[in-house]
Parts: C-alpha cells; structure tokens; sequence
C-alpha cells in the first residue's frame, strides 16, 4: 500500500470522525447512522495505520494489491448500506401513504358529519 493511500486514508478517516461527530452533537443524524459511519472510520483508520491488515485480508483472499481489497470493502459497504437505505425508505413511504389516508378519510368523515347536522 502507497504512502499517499495510507495518508489518504487517515485524513479521510479523522475528517469522517469529526463530522460525524459534529452531526451527533447538533442531532442532525441518528444514532444508528453515527454507529454505522463511526465504525467505517474508525475501520480506515486501523487499515491506514496497520496496513499489514490490508496485505494480510488481501493476500488470504486473492487480491492483487491491498488497495484493490480496500476498495473493493469500500464498494460492497456502500452497497449494503444503500440497500438498508432503500429499505428504510419503502419502510416510511408506506407509512406515509398510509398516513395520508387516513387523514383523508377522517377528513372525509368530518365534512359528512357536518353535512349530516345541517340537513338536520
């Protein structure tokens, strides 16, 4: 693993941890979300100050170069994370549709409930 990656990686690392952190302070992200990115970073930070990891993960399962390895967790995270996302999403768009009718159709019963007292 290059220099640059190994700096690379480090940086990214802290300024990960610190806008996380940052978010966690003003509620702006849940704590889910804060545990799911804090371990990322701190995850990047062991492989960039270890990078026997990386060559040892690498070696064990075939890769080319450690980068390739780092990369390729890099992809399959973000792909897992996307799919947690998107079911979350389905998860509130079908709470919504639902809220939706139901608000609709109390409002529906209010309007025929005064349509009923004024025939009255």
């Amino acid at each position: 693993m290059t220099g640059l990656l190994r700096v690379s990686l480090f940086v990214f690392s802290v300024l990960v941890l610190v806008v996380v952190i940052r978010r966690i302070r003003k509620a702006g992200l849940e704590i889910v979300d804060s545990i799911f990115w804090l371990g990322l970073s701190l995850a990047l930070l062991l492989v960039a100050v270890f990078p026997g990891i990386a060559y040892a993960a690498s070696d064990l399962l075939g890769f080319g170069s450690p980068s390739n390895f780092i990369f390729f967790c890099g992809i399959i995270v973000l792909l897992v994370r996307t799919l947690t996302q998107d079911q979350k999403i389905t998860t509130l768009k079908k709470k919504l549709t639902t809220l939706t009718q139901t608000e609709a159709l109390r409002e529906a019963d209010e309007r025929g409930g005064r349509e009923n007292r004024r025939r009255r």
